[in-house]
């Protein structure tokens, strides 16, 4: 299953937005069960590259059934130093789901997970 991870947060500026996503895609990266890379644009014609990165998106591919709960864990480490971090998640099918800071507390974390699991479909 593949999956397209928006990071928002109105803290941060454009370029500390994209450092930060860098650094969740190598930190998610070395978690079993996940494969995230920068996501990549078509380039406007008559530009010289030939795609451009998005800021603050990532995509993902769950590689394993274990990775929503990695996944989760790499996430509940980036909402607990930015608090007003938002991720979004997006199907192949254009289905979304949204998580913030305030979705991932201890008490929450089982039932974040559980949504995460459903929305990717892996078990």
């Amino acid at each position: 299953m593949s999956l397209r991870l928006s990071l928002v947060s109105a803290e941060l500026d454009a370029a500390d937005l994209q450092a930060l996503t860098r650094d969740f895609c190598n930190t998610a990266n070395q978690e079993d069960g996940l494969s995230v890379e920068l996501a990549h644009e078509a380039a406007p014609p008559g530009t010289r590259s030939p795609a451009l990165i998005q800021i603050g998106t990532l995509a993902l591919t769950f590689l394993s059934s274990g990775a929503a709960a990695a996944l989760i864990n790499v996430c509940k480490t980036y909402f607990e130093r930015t608090s007003s971090l938002e991720l979004s998640f997006e199907r192949a099918d254009g289905k979304k789901l949204s998580i913030k800071a305030q979705n991932v507390r201890s008490d929450q974390i089982a039932r974040t997970l559980e949504t995460v699991r459903e929305f990717s479909g892996t078990t």
